[in-house]
């Protein structure tokens, strides 16, 4: 097969990862509306940066979302949102509500942005983001995700009567 017959099936896999249809979580895919539900709801969010030229970021959909302990420690303790990182050509969603702000552009994807719903940091190290980078499997997310709720209640819970 030629490479030039495979580009309608990469295509059709690139737009698939910008649905994200990974079993049962509902993504978001506009900061602002995520935030107003953070908000609402008392939550943080956990942000999927993804890439068209990434090659985990499929896996991760494919082989990670579905699990159903981690999605169920998702939908109970976070708000998703999922953005596209790549600018320019790279990017599925260019000029969409799914792009990424400048930001939160990233230099490798998969990543996983926590944040509080008005984009207050969950310190790592220094005083960035709590970013983590790489495939990560469901158990390992779990634990990320639980290191964030700590520091969230820890730092803003009082903000939002948690």
């Amino acid at each position: 097969m030629k490479v030039r017959n495979l580009w309608p099936v990469l295509f059709a896999l690139l737009l698939s990862i910008g649905s994200l249809p990974a079993g049962e979580l509902e993504w978001m895919h506009n900061l602002d509306d995520a935030k107003e539900l953070a908000l609402k709801e008392k939550k943080p969010i956990v942000v999927f940066l993804h890439s068209r030229r990434c090659f985990y970021c499929p896996k991760v959909i494919e082989e990670v979302f579905p699990d159903p302990k981690l999605q169920a420690f998702l939908k109970k303790n976070f708000i998703l949102l999922t953005l596209d990182v790549g600018t320019g050509s790279d990017s599925i969603e260019e000029e969409t509500a799914d792009q990424a702000p400048e930001r939160f552009i990233v230099s490798m994807t998969p990543a996983f942005l926590f944040m509080g719903p008005k984009e207050e940091k969950l310190y790592r190290k220094g005083k960035k983001h709590m970013i983590i980078y790489g495939f990560w499997t469901a158990p390992e997310l779990i634990r990320w995700g639980q290191e964030a709720l700590k520091r969230f209640d820890k730092l803003y819970g009082e903000q939002y009567g948690r």
